[in-house]
Protein backbone atom coordinates (compact mmCIF):
# COMPACT_ATOMS: atom_id res chain seq x y z
CA UNK A 1 0.00 0.00 0.00
CA UNK A 2 2.63 2.32 0.39
CA UNK A 3 4.60 1.54 -3.13
CA UNK A 4 1.54 3.42 -4.73
CA UNK A 5 2.96 5.75 -7.52
CA UNK A 6 3.18 9.34 -5.96
CA UNK A 7 4.19 8.24 -2.66
CA UNK A 8 7.58 7.89 -1.18
CA UNK A 9 7.39 4.54 1.03
CA UNK A 10 9.80 2.86 0.26
CA UNK A 11 11.81 3.01 3.14
CA UNK A 12 14.56 5.12 2.53
CA UNK A 13 17.31 5.52 5.32
CA UNK A 14 18.79 8.23 7.09
CA UNK A 15 22.61 8.60 8.03
CA UNK A 16 21.98 7.92 11.18
CA UNK A 17 19.87 4.70 10.22
CA UNK A 18 16.04 5.84 10.71
CA UNK A 19 14.34 4.16 9.11
CA UNK A 20 11.57 6.59 6.83
CA UNK A 21 8.13 6.23 5.32
CA UNK A 22 6.80 8.81 4.61
CA UNK A 23 4.95 11.05 2.06
CA UNK A 24 6.21 14.55 0.59
CA UNK A 25 3.62 16.67 2.44
CA UNK A 26 3.51 19.46 -0.50
CA UNK A 27 -0.36 19.66 -2.18
CA UNK A 28 -1.34 21.07 -5.52
CA UNK A 29 -3.08 23.53 -4.20
CA UNK A 30 -6.28 21.58 -4.01
CA UNK A 31 -7.82 20.25 -0.93
CA UNK A 32 -6.67 16.80 0.01
CA UNK A 33 -7.97 14.39 3.07
CA UNK A 34 -5.38 12.46 4.96
CA UNK A 35 -5.02 8.71 3.70
CA UNK A 36 -6.04 6.06 6.61
CA UNK A 37 -3.92 2.91 5.77
CA UNK A 38 -4.38 -0.38 7.94
CA UNK A 39 -2.24 -2.94 8.06
CA UNK A 40 -3.40 -6.36 8.20
CA UNK A 41 -1.57 -9.74 7.98
CA UNK A 42 -2.53 -12.23 5.12
CA UNK A 43 -4.56 -15.23 6.36
CA UNK A 44 -4.78 -18.71 4.74
CA UNK A 45 -8.24 -19.82 4.00
CA UNK A 46 -9.66 -21.90 6.71
CA UNK A 47 -10.11 -25.76 6.04
CA UNK A 48 -13.60 -26.26 5.38
CA UNK A 49 -14.59 -29.49 8.12
CA UNK A 50 -16.95 -32.25 8.33
CA UNK A 51 -19.40 -32.00 10.60
CA UNK A 52 -19.66 -34.46 14.02
CA UNK A 53 -21.29 -34.92 16.77
CA UNK A 54 -19.98 -34.28 20.12
CA UNK A 55 -19.17 -37.14 22.05
CA UNK A 56 -21.64 -36.93 25.89
CA UNK A 57 -18.01 -36.59 27.58
CA UNK A 58 -17.48 -33.46 25.57
CA UNK A 59 -20.71 -32.27 26.57
CA UNK A 60 -20.68 -32.84 29.82
CA UNK A 61 -17.32 -30.91 30.18
CA UNK A 62 -18.98 -27.90 28.79
CA UNK A 63 -21.80 -27.91 30.84
CA UNK A 64 -19.59 -28.42 34.09
CA UNK A 65 -17.43 -25.38 32.92
CA UNK A 66 -20.49 -23.12 32.38
CA UNK A 67 -21.97 -23.76 35.77
CA UNK A 68 -18.28 -23.39 37.60
CA UNK A 69 -18.27 -20.09 35.34
CA UNK A 70 -21.03 -18.63 36.46
CA UNK A 71 -20.54 -19.56 40.35
CA UNK A 72 -17.14 -17.82 40.01
CA UNK A 73 -18.87 -14.87 39.05
CA UNK A 74 -21.53 -15.10 41.29
CA UNK A 75 -19.51 -15.59 44.46
CA UNK A 76 -16.70 -12.65 42.79
CA UNK A 77 -19.66 -9.95 43.10
CA UNK A 78 -20.44 -11.45 46.22
CA UNK A 79 -16.40 -10.29 47.27
CA UNK A 80 -16.46 -7.36 50.17
CA UNK A 81 -14.55 -4.21 49.14
CA UNK A 82 -10.38 -4.10 49.67
CA UNK A 83 -10.47 -2.10 52.54
CA UNK A 84 -13.62 -4.42 54.13
CA UNK A 85 -11.68 -7.75 53.88
CA UNK A 86 -9.61 -8.79 56.99
CA UNK A 87 -6.54 -6.44 57.17
CA UNK A 88 -4.35 -6.25 60.35
CA UNK A 89 -6.67 -3.85 62.65
CA UNK A 90 -3.54 -2.83 64.29
CA UNK A 91 -2.24 -0.97 61.08
CA UNK A 92 -6.22 0.52 60.40
CA UNK A 93 -5.22 4.02 61.93
CA UNK A 94 -1.78 4.34 60.34
CA UNK A 95 -3.34 3.82 57.12
CA UNK A 96 -6.11 6.10 57.91
CA UNK A 97 -3.91 8.69 58.44
CA UNK A 98 -2.00 8.48 56.02
CA UNK A 99 -5.00 8.30 53.69
CA UNK A 100 -6.09 11.52 54.92
CA UNK A 101 -3.06 13.43 54.27
CA UNK A 102 -3.20 12.51 50.64
CA UNK A 103 -6.53 13.35 50.53
CA UNK A 104 -5.83 16.82 52.65
CA UNK A 105 -2.73 17.54 50.37
CA UNK A 106 -5.07 16.65 46.97
CA UNK A 107 -7.75 19.17 48.42
CA UNK A 108 -5.61 22.00 48.19
CA UNK A 109 -5.13 21.92 44.45
CA UNK A 110 -7.95 19.86 42.90
CA UNK A 111 -10.30 21.35 40.32
CA UNK A 112 -11.96 18.69 37.58
CA UNK A 113 -14.72 16.54 38.45
CA UNK A 114 -12.39 13.17 38.74
CA UNK A 115 -9.41 15.10 41.49
CA UNK A 116 -12.34 15.42 43.54
CA UNK A 117 -14.04 12.09 42.66
CA UNK A 118 -10.52 11.10 43.85
CA UNK A 119 -10.20 13.20 46.79
CA UNK A 120 -14.19 11.64 47.64
CA UNK A 121 -12.78 8.11 47.39
CA UNK A 122 -9.60 8.83 49.44
CA UNK A 123 -11.59 10.35 52.34
CA UNK A 124 -14.30 7.94 52.50
CA UNK A 125 -11.32 5.04 52.89
CA UNK A 126 -10.01 7.08 55.92
CA UNK A 127 -13.13 6.79 57.14
CA UNK A 128 -13.19 3.43 57.04
CA UNK A 129 -10.04 2.78 57.98
CA UNK A 130 -10.39 4.75 61.51
CA UNK A 131 -13.88 2.80 62.18
CA UNK A 132 -12.22 -0.38 61.60
CA UNK A 133 -9.75 0.32 65.16
CA UNK A 134 -10.51 -1.93 67.59
CA UNK A 135 -11.93 0.20 71.14
CA UNK A 136 -9.02 -2.37 72.93
CA UNK A 137 -6.57 0.23 70.55
CA UNK A 138 -5.02 3.11 72.74
CA UNK A 139 -5.84 5.71 70.18
CA UNK A 140 -9.54 4.23 70.14
CA UNK A 141 -10.46 7.66 71.51
CA UNK A 142 -8.76 9.82 68.33
CA UNK A 143 -10.26 7.47 65.39
CA UNK A 144 -13.53 8.58 66.78
CA UNK A 145 -13.12 12.01 66.60
CA UNK A 146 -11.50 11.48 63.48
CA UNK A 147 -14.38 9.24 61.98
CA UNK A 148 -16.54 12.89 62.91
CA UNK A 149 -14.01 15.19 61.00
CA UNK A 150 -13.21 13.26 58.11
CA UNK A 151 -17.08 12.71 57.39
CA UNK A 152 -16.53 16.57 57.51
CA UNK A 153 -14.63 16.07 54.85
CA UNK A 154 -15.69 13.86 52.72
CA UNK A 155 -18.97 15.13 52.24
CA UNK A 156 -17.15 18.84 51.47
CA UNK A 157 -15.42 16.88 48.35
CA UNK A 158 -18.85 15.33 47.29
CA UNK A 159 -19.89 18.79 47.16
CA UNK A 160 -17.36 20.36 45.23
CA UNK A 161 -17.36 16.69 42.79
CA UNK A 162 -20.80 18.08 42.17
CA UNK A 163 -20.21 21.69 41.45
CA UNK A 164 -16.68 21.37 39.47
CA UNK A 165 -16.49 21.26 35.58
CA UNK A 166 -14.97 18.28 33.63
CA UNK A 167 -11.19 19.20 32.85
CA UNK A 168 -9.19 16.65 31.00
CA UNK A 169 -5.88 17.43 32.99
CA UNK A 170 -5.26 15.82 36.72
CA UNK A 171 -1.90 17.41 37.06
CA UNK A 172 -1.79 16.36 40.65
CA UNK A 173 -2.35 12.44 40.60
CA UNK A 174 0.01 10.05 37.79
CA UNK A 175 -1.28 6.63 37.11
CA UNK A 176 -0.08 3.69 34.94
CA UNK A 177 2.20 4.96 32.04
CA UNK A 178 3.29 8.13 33.89
CA UNK A 179 6.95 8.84 33.83
CA UNK A 180 9.41 8.35 36.90
CA UNK A 181 9.91 12.12 37.04
CA UNK A 182 6.24 12.75 37.46
CA UNK A 183 5.90 10.48 40.27
CA UNK A 184 8.99 12.03 41.81
CA UNK A 185 7.43 15.44 41.38
CA UNK A 186 3.96 14.14 43.13
CA UNK A 187 4.90 11.82 45.41
CA UNK A 188 8.40 13.01 46.80
CA UNK A 189 11.75 11.16 46.85
CA UNK A 190 11.27 7.36 47.57
CA UNK A 191 12.47 5.89 51.15
CA UNK A 192 14.45 3.39 49.08
CA UNK A 193 14.92 2.20 44.81
CA UNK A 194 16.19 -0.89 43.57
CA UNK A 195 17.12 -1.02 40.03
CA UNK A 196 17.44 -4.41 37.60
CA UNK A 197 18.59 -3.02 34.32
CA UNK A 198 18.81 -6.52 32.93
CA UNK A 199 14.91 -6.65 33.98
CA UNK A 200 14.24 -3.88 32.53
CA UNK A 201 12.81 -2.71 35.97
CA UNK A 202 13.25 -0.22 39.01
CA UNK A 203 10.95 -0.23 42.15
CA UNK A 204 10.16 2.67 44.29
CA UNK A 205 9.55 2.07 47.57
CA UNK A 206 7.44 5.16 49.54
CA UNK A 207 6.97 2.93 53.09
CA UNK A 208 5.81 -0.33 52.21
CA UNK A 209 3.95 1.08 48.93
CA UNK A 210 5.86 0.34 46.02
CA UNK A 211 5.83 1.43 42.66
CA UNK A 212 7.33 -0.37 39.46
CA UNK A 213 8.61 1.19 36.44
CA UNK A 214 9.99 -0.14 33.61
CA UNK A 215 12.37 1.54 30.68
CA UNK A 216 11.48 4.55 33.01
CA UNK A 217 7.67 4.62 32.53
CA UNK A 218 5.02 3.19 35.84
CA UNK A 219 4.06 -0.30 35.11
CA UNK A 220 2.16 -1.34 38.20
CA UNK A 221 2.11 0.07 41.69
CA UNK A 222 0.96 -1.05 45.15
CA UNK A 223 -0.55 1.15 47.40
CA UNK A 224 -0.26 -0.71 50.73
CA UNK A 225 0.50 2.03 53.03
CA UNK A 226 -2.28 4.03 51.34
CA UNK A 227 -0.21 7.26 50.53
CA UNK A 228 0.48 7.02 46.93
CA UNK A 229 -1.24 9.49 45.35
CA UNK A 230 -2.27 7.52 42.37
CA UNK A 231 -5.02 7.47 39.34
CA UNK A 232 -7.22 4.08 39.37
CA UNK A 233 -9.06 4.83 36.09
CA UNK A 234 -6.67 6.42 33.61
CA UNK A 235 -3.25 8.14 32.55
CA UNK A 236 -3.15 11.86 33.95
CA UNK A 237 -2.01 14.17 31.42
CA UNK A 238 0.58 16.92 32.61
CA UNK A 239 -0.73 20.57 31.40
CA UNK A 240 1.59 22.07 28.97
CA UNK A 241 1.90 25.48 27.64
CA UNK A 242 -1.05 26.54 25.46
CA UNK A 243 0.01 25.19 21.73
CA UNK A 244 2.64 22.79 22.19
CA UNK A 245 2.77 18.82 23.11
CA UNK A 246 4.50 16.64 24.92
CA UNK A 247 5.27 13.28 24.84
CA UNK A 248 2.23 11.41 26.71
CA UNK A 249 -0.06 13.95 25.15
CA UNK A 250 -2.86 12.08 24.11
CA UNK A 251 -4.05 11.90 19.81
CA UNK A 252 -6.86 14.72 20.37
CA UNK A 253 -4.25 17.41 21.82
CA UNK A 254 -1.94 16.70 18.80
CA UNK A 255 -4.95 17.01 16.22
CA UNK A 256 -5.80 20.11 17.82
CA UNK A 257 -2.18 21.59 17.77
CA UNK A 258 -0.90 20.19 14.51
CA UNK A 259 -3.94 19.95 12.53
CA UNK A 260 -5.07 17.30 10.37
CA UNK A 261 -2.61 15.17 9.27
CA UNK A 262 -1.74 14.45 5.65
CA UNK A 263 -1.56 10.21 6.48
CA UNK A 264 -2.40 7.91 9.15
CA UNK A 265 -0.83 4.62 9.34
CA UNK A 266 -2.23 2.08 11.75
CA UNK A 267 -1.33 -1.08 12.14
CA UNK A 268 -4.22 -4.00 12.80
CA UNK A 269 -4.10 -5.92 15.76
CA UNK A 270 -2.59 -3.01 17.40
CA UNK A 271 -3.04 0.10 19.55
CA UNK A 272 -0.06 1.70 17.49
CA UNK A 273 -0.72 4.26 14.54
CA UNK A 274 1.85 6.80 13.10
CA UNK A 275 0.54 10.26 12.00
CA UNK A 276 2.29 12.20 8.95
CA UNK A 277 2.74 15.96 9.08
CA UNK A 278 4.67 16.32 5.37
CA UNK A 279 8.00 14.15 6.00
CA UNK A 280 7.43 14.55 10.13
CA UNK A 281 5.88 11.63 11.88
CA UNK A 282 4.41 11.34 15.30
CA UNK A 283 4.13 7.86 17.05
CA UNK A 284 0.97 6.65 19.56
CA UNK A 285 -0.20 4.02 21.41
CA UNK A 286 -3.36 3.71 22.85
CA UNK A 287 -3.82 7.65 21.87
CA UNK A 288 -0.35 8.63 23.76
CA UNK A 289 2.18 9.81 22.25
CA UNK A 290 5.47 7.63 22.55
CA UNK A 291 8.00 9.25 20.03
CA UNK A 292 8.24 11.79 16.65
CA UNK A 293 10.81 12.45 14.00
CA UNK A 294 10.73 16.39 13.32
CA UNK A 295 12.37 15.87 10.31
CA UNK A 296 10.60 18.92 8.50
CA UNK A 297 10.77 21.05 11.92
CA UNK A 298 7.08 21.36 11.90
CA UNK A 299 5.90 19.71 14.73
CA UNK A 300 5.18 21.52 18.05
CA UNK A 301 6.77 19.25 20.44
CA UNK A 302 9.06 20.41 23.81
CA UNK A 303 10.19 18.15 26.07
CA UNK A 304 10.01 20.17 29.15
CA UNK A 305 11.91 18.57 32.56
CA UNK A 306 10.20 17.87 35.48
CA UNK A 307 11.90 18.16 38.31
CA UNK A 308 13.98 20.84 39.14
CA UNK A 309 17.77 20.02 40.57
CA UNK A 310 20.24 21.37 42.69
CA UNK A 311 22.73 21.56 39.83
CA UNK A 312 20.20 23.05 37.61
CA UNK A 313 23.02 25.07 36.23
CA UNK A 314 25.32 22.82 35.36
CA UNK A 315 26.16 23.20 31.51
CA UNK A 316 26.75 19.42 30.88
CA UNK A 317 25.51 16.08 31.15
CA UNK A 318 27.72 12.66 31.91
CA UNK A 319 27.26 9.15 31.54
CA UNK A 320 25.37 8.15 34.46
CA UNK A 321 22.78 11.26 33.85
CA UNK A 322 19.15 10.79 33.93
CA UNK A 323 16.69 11.80 31.35
CA UNK A 324 15.48 15.30 33.10
CA UNK A 325 19.27 16.28 33.44
CA UNK A 326 20.00 15.41 29.48
CA UNK A 327 16.40 17.10 28.54
CA UNK A 328 17.66 20.64 31.07
CA UNK A 329 21.05 20.25 29.82
CA UNK A 330 20.49 19.13 25.49
CA UNK A 331 16.86 20.53 25.09
CA UNK A 332 13.94 19.10 22.80
CA UNK A 333 15.47 16.26 20.66
CA UNK A 334 14.58 15.77 17.41
CA UNK A 335 13.73 12.62 17.28
CA UNK A 336 12.80 10.13 20.07
CA UNK A 337 11.57 6.61 19.12
CA UNK A 338 10.49 3.91 22.67
CA UNK A 339 11.43 0.82 22.28
CA UNK A 340 9.82 -1.23 25.50
CA UNK A 341 11.04 -4.78 24.33
CA UNK A 342 14.51 -3.81 24.53
CA UNK A 343 14.38 -1.51 27.37
CA UNK A 344 15.59 1.41 25.51
CA UNK A 345 14.64 4.86 24.67
CA UNK A 346 16.69 6.46 21.86
CA UNK A 347 16.91 10.60 21.60
CA UNK A 348 18.63 11.85 18.68
CA UNK A 349 20.00 15.43 18.23
CA UNK A 350 20.48 16.03 14.40
CA UNK A 351 23.08 13.27 13.45
CA UNK A 352 23.92 12.99 17.33
CA UNK A 353 22.30 10.13 19.71
CA UNK A 354 22.14 9.05 23.20
CA UNK A 355 20.70 6.25 24.32
CA UNK A 356 18.59 5.47 27.32
CA UNK A 357 17.97 2.63 29.57
CA UNK A 358 15.42 2.30 32.45
CA UNK A 359 15.74 6.02 31.68
CA UNK A 360 19.23 6.14 32.34
CA UNK A 361 21.58 7.16 30.00
CA UNK A 362 23.02 4.12 29.00
CA UNK A 363 25.41 5.24 25.74
CA UNK A 364 26.08 8.25 23.33
CA UNK A 365 27.49 8.88 19.85
CA UNK A 366 28.49 12.51 19.19
CA UNK A 367 28.82 12.42 15.69
CA UNK A 368 27.39 16.23 15.07
CA UNK A 369 30.22 17.31 18.21
CA UNK A 370 26.37 19.01 19.68
CA UNK A 371 25.89 16.82 22.50
CA UNK A 372 27.14 18.62 25.96
CA UNK A 373 28.28 15.65 27.35
CA UNK A 374 31.39 15.15 30.06
CA UNK A 375 32.80 11.46 29.84
CA UNK A 376 33.62 10.02 33.35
Amino acid sequence: MDNQPGQNGNGNGHSNGRANGHINGQTDGRERYPLLEVRRPIQSPLRRRSSSLLPLAAVCSILALGIALFIGVFMDGAKPPETARAIPKTEAFRWGVNRAISAAELTQSAQSIKEWQQVSDWWAEAVELMQMVPNSDQRYDVAVAKVSEYQTNLRYAQKRAQEAAEQPAMGDLWGIGSRRAVVLKLQGEPTSTERYDSLCKEILQYGKSQVELSNGLVVRYSDTDRNLKASATELPVIPTRAGIWDLGSTKATVFQIQGTPNRVLRYDYSDQETLYYGSSTVDLVNQRVIGYDNQDRNLRVKLTPVLTAADSRSPVWTTDSNREDLLRVQGTPTQVTLNASACSETLYYGDSVVSLKNGFVAGYDNLERNLKVKAK
